[in-house]
């Protein structure tokens, strides 16, 4: 198996059609056919059911598609930290949940950038299902989510918990909420679980929204009432003409840090996580 043979897959994956791919990659339609053979003769299974319409993977195809691009992934991730050790001492990839944009993230960076001034620090941001599965593939060094999913090689650890209040534009208590404009949190599991046990009358509306970026964003364009971070509420109350919502429940989400267990004690881990808690003693959650 080589690496040209999994580019090719996954770009007859995407256009679904072996002329059309070989016009992409400038290559002949023999070699494309050629790649693929020898693929699924190394795999053992046939990969896409050709016909008229063009080429449509198969159950076995749609299968490997996730491992196929974890193969390209990691060997992206290869290439980069090999390379690093050429003009870097060491490489950090990290990842916060897509909700920490705002507040963990920038503090994080900033303090790693001090403690690692001779390192290569990758950012990104995620949920939390795909940082576990990163982790586990060696694709991500650091995590910081919101729901564990506990695997032997992960050791996670509790960081903080982040409160949620709820921020209106029309309503100053918890009785003078519309449910017409109000905007259920769906952003986390446990979110939506405690929502739903105490406010019960809201638990049922016309809008949800799984991002509390998209749902300020709302707020921001037609108003109405949304649960935000404490601090990004105080944030918003200052800009926009709005009010934290007497008598609604503060919403609690523990935050974790998840790294692989065999790691924990490597100096550049060590590091990372000690900027990290640095960086949430500044938070003000």
């Amino acid at each position: 198996m080589q690496l040209d043979q999994i580019e090719t897959f996954l770009d007859i994956v995407e256009s679904r059609n072996f002329n059309r791919t070989a016009d992409r990659l400038g290559l002949t339609q023999s070699t494309i056919s050629a790649r693929i053979k020898n693929l699924e003769s190394a795999i053992g299974s046939e990969l896409f059911q050709r016909g008229r319409a063009g080429a449509e993977p198969t159950a076995a195809g749609r299968r490997f598609e996730a491992y196929a691009r974890s193969m390209l992934s990691t060997w992206s991730q290869a290439r980069h930290d090999v390379r690093a050790f050429n003009r870097f001492e060491g490489t950090l990839r990290i990842a916060a949940q897509v909700g920490m944009t705002r507040s963990v993230l920038p503090g994080w960076v900033e303090s790693l950038c001090q403690a690692l001034p001779k390192s290569s620090i990758h950012v990104e941001s995620d949920y939390s299902n795909q940082m576990v599965s990163d982790l586990s593939m060696g694709n991500l060094d650091i995590a910081v989510l919101y729901a564990p999913r506990y695997l032997p090689e992960i050791a996670y650890e509790h960081l903080m918990v982040e409160d949620y209040v709820m921020v209106s534009t029309t309503a100053r208590t918890l009785s003078e909420v519309d449910s017409e404009t109000y905007i259920r949190p769906g952003y986390t599991v446990l979110l939506e679980k405690t929502h739903a046990e105490l406010l019960t009358d809201l638990a049922i509306c016309r809008l949800s929204m799984g991002s509390e970026t998209l749902a300020e964003m709302m707020l921001r364009r037609t108003g109405g009432t949304c649960y935000m971070r404490s601090d990004d509420a105080r944030r918003f109350t200052i800009e926009r003409p709005s009010f934290i919502v007497e008598g609604a429940p503060t919403l609690h989400q523990p935050v974790h840090t998840a790294i692989l267990a065999r790691r924990k004690h490597e100096p550049i881990i060590r590091k990372g996580i000690r900027a990290l808690q640095v960086a949430v003693m500044s938070l003000d959650v």
